[in-house]
């Protein structure tokens, strides 16, 4: 059953947070050019990749308390980026994705936050975790091939990814305190121990 809770939880989040950068990437294309957009975004997805197998080495010298909550705690601080973009005026929103600097910013955002989350599912059960990486990418793949992504409204998709974020990380910080949880908690987000 966790491998299937895993899947869907390591899709849901890429597929959220891998489309928000899309969203992004095509804002920002129009703005610095095609050919610097997907620059920095290939550099963003090796930083990440590096980032993975750095974190998956390191975690198993982390006592799992302090795993739990300190990803917990890193999900919120982004999950608060989030919710705060959410919230700020659509001009500012459209300024902040005009310079290239600002794009690589958020390029680099992502590939730490996704490749810590990503992490955190696979040390979970790593062969579900990667194949609902690669479903959700392809999935992305797929409909900015066919021009839906474009259609999807920016702020929508930084709420639904702060919503996720926070239910992803709750539970994280529960788990790593020594919280009693109920049992539905560890079906929505099984802890790492």
């Amino acid at each position: 059953m966790f491998e299937l809770i895993v899947f869907f939880t390591s899709f849901k989040y890429i597929f959220i947070e891998g489309g928000e950068q899309v969203l992004v990437g095509i804002g920002t294309a129009s703005k610095i050019g095609l050919r610097q957009t997907v620059k920095i975004t290939i550099l963003g997805l090796i930083v990440g990749v590096i980032l993975y197998f750095v974190f998956l080495k390191v975690a198993g010298f982390v006592p799992t308390g302090i795993l739990e909550v300190s990803l917990g705690v890193g999900l919120l601080f982004f999950s608060g980026t989030m919710f705060k973009e959410f919230f700020e005026d659509e001009d500012e929103e459209h300024q902040s994705t005009k310079y290239k600097i600002t794009y690589f910013y958020i390029a680099m955002l992502e590939a730490v936050e996704n490749s810590v989350a990503l992490a955190t599912f696979s040390l979970i059960e790593i062969t579900s975790a990667l194949i609902g990486f690669f479903i959700a990418i392809a999935l992305l793949v797929g409909l900015v091939w066919l021009g839906v992504v474009k259609k999807v409204p920016l702020r929508i998709t930084r709420l639904v990814a702060g919503i996720l974020l926070t239910s992803t990380a709750i539970p994280l910080i529960l788990y790593g305190l020594g919280v009693n949880t109920p049992d539905f908690l560890k079906w929505f987000m099984p802890p790492i121990g």
